[in-house]
This record gives structure tokens, C-alpha cells and sequence, in this order.
């Protein structure tokens, strides 16, 4: 399923698109009825911005679309179109706004030589169809410079936040392939009580306690076997030497038990 930002871009760009549509075909129409003058200044200029905005779009959505991950356009390239594509078409909304043009009255000729204006009800184009097409392509380029340079500087700074967290492999990516809105600081840390670690020491001895401890005990069933660790002894290996009696005596046996044997006192077992 796309992410939210996602959605949020294909919805702006396709809007962009309908609105640069039909702001061509109008300009497109003043092209072919309306005689080159310097009240018709406007209608090459606004062909020029609708065919560069559409170009600019159609190349971003395009190469998201089909690419994706693989999209070789990155943040900072998109972010460079997206202003352009803005400042022409505010540039065009301003342009048209404050022109003479947009009271200008219309008269239709029978032939580009001819002197003498047709009548209202035999003219093709009216003033007030001009008045109209005029208003909605003003309308729509002012919409279409608030849609993109919006998208524009949100973009931005929602690049600016992830640069910000540390996260500057963003710019040299695709924008279809950034979390924009996830944050990676909430997870969850964990607390090693008593200075034990969660996995096994090896080398250590382990002691049943009876009693759960440990960052994970409130979510673990009660009665559950936890271990401690405790390491082993070490172990020494015995060390003899020979000692001897107070009295002299070696370690064979006492002078008294030489005696015994002599007197008979002990028996050799080997002997029969």
C-alpha cells in the first residue's frame, strides 16, 4: 500500500497536470484566434509555461512510476523542478492578473486585411468568451503556483527535519523511497537491572531464584524460571609436600611398628 506522502504527491501532481491541460488548450485557442499584438503577449508565454510545467511533471510522476526504487531523480533534483516549475507559473498568474489584457474587448475581422470589424451576431469570438477563458486560465495558473511551490516547501522541510536527525542519504535518493513521516527515536529501551545481561554468560553457573527479574518481567507469565549468574570457582589442583612428625618419624611408619614386626607383632599377608 503507498505511504500517505505518496498519495499526498500523486493527488498534487495529478491536479497540476489537469489544471496545466486546460490552460494549454486556452492558450492554444487565443493562439489561433487572436491577432499578435501587444495585448496578446501573454499567449506564447503562457504556451511556454504549460508546456515546460507539464514536461517537468510528467518526467517526475513518470520516473517514480515506473522506476521507483530505481528512480535516478533525487530529492534535491526534484526539489530544483519543483521551484522552477512554481516561480513559472506564479510568475504567469501575476502576469496575467495585472495585465490590460484582461479588459481588453475583442473584435473580429473578416480577413487579416480587412479594416472594418463584423457584426456581434457574425463574429465567431465574443468579448465575453474572451473575458471568461481569460479569468480561467488566470485562475488556474495562480492554483497551480500554490499547489507546487506548497508541495515545494513542504518538501523541503521535511527534507531540512531528516537532514536535521542525522539522515542525509535522504537527498541523494528517490523522494517515493523516504519514510518523511516516521521518527526512529521512540523505540524502546531497555534496562539491564542489576547490571545483568539478558543472554547467557558463558563460563557462569546458573542459579534458580524463583522470582522473575528483568526488563521483560511484568510481560512474561508468572512462575517462569529465571537464572542468575554466577561464575564458577576456580578450580586448584592439590598441592603436597612431604611433612614431618615432631618426633622424628618418617612417613612409612613409626619406630614402634618396625619393633612389632620384628617381635612378630605383624603379619606379612603375602606370607603363608
Amino acid at each position: 500500500m503507498p505511504s500517505l506522502f505518496n498519495l499526498i504527491r500523486t493527488w498534487i501532481y495529478g491536479a497540476v497536470i489537469l489544471f496545466t491541460v486546460i490552460c494549454l488548450a486556452m492558450a492554444g485557442h487565443f493562439e489561433q484566434v487572436l491577432a499578435a499584438s501587444d495585448l496578446t503577449r501573454f499567449v506564447p508565454f503562457a504556451i511556454f509555461v504549460c508546456s515546460a510545467s507539464l514536461f517537468i511533471i510528467l518526467v517526475l510522476f513518470g520516473f517514480s512510476f515506473f522506476l521507483r526504487e530505481r528512480n535516478p531523480i533525487s530529492t534535491r533534483i526534484e526539489l530544483a523542478c519543483l521551484g522552477l516549475a512554481g516561480t513559472f507559473w506564479l510568475v504567469l498568474g501575476v502576469y496575467l492578473a495585472t495585465s490590460q489584457s484582461q479588459s481588453a474587448d475583442v473584435e473580429c475581422f473578416a480577413s487579416p486585411s480587412s479594416t472594418q470589424p463584423l457584426d456581434a451576431s457574425a463574429a465567431s469570438f465574443h468579448t465575453d468568451q474572451y473575458h471568461a477563458m481569460y479569468r480561467v486560465l488566470t485562475s488556474f495558473s495562480l492554483m497551480n503556483a500554490a499547489l507546487v511551490l506548497l508541495f515545494c516547501l513542504t518538501l523541503l522541510f521535511l527534507a531540512v527535519r531528516r537532514h536535521s536527525k542525522g539522515d542525509e542519504h535522504m537527498w541523494h535518493g528517490p523522494v517515493t523511497s523516504c519514510a518523511w513521516f516516521n521518527s526512529y527515536g521512540n523505540g524502546v529501551k531497555r534496562n539491564n537491572s542489576g547490571g545483568s545481561s539478558i543472554l547467557p554468560i558463558t563460563g557462569g553457573q546458573r542459579k534458580y531464584t524463583g522470582e522473575s527479574s528483568g526488563p521483560y518481567a511484568n510481560a512474561r507469565p508468572a512462575g517462569r524460571r529465571v537464572y542468575s549468574e554466577k561464575p564458577l570457582p576456580s578450580a586448584k589442583r592439590p598441592h603436597t609436600s612431604p611433612k614431618r612428625h615432631p618426633s622424628g618419624n618418617s612417613l612409612i611408619g613409626s619406630h614402634s611398628s618396625t619393633n612389632e614386626f620384628e617381635r612378630g607383632g605383624m603379619i606379612n599377608p603375602n606370607r603363608r
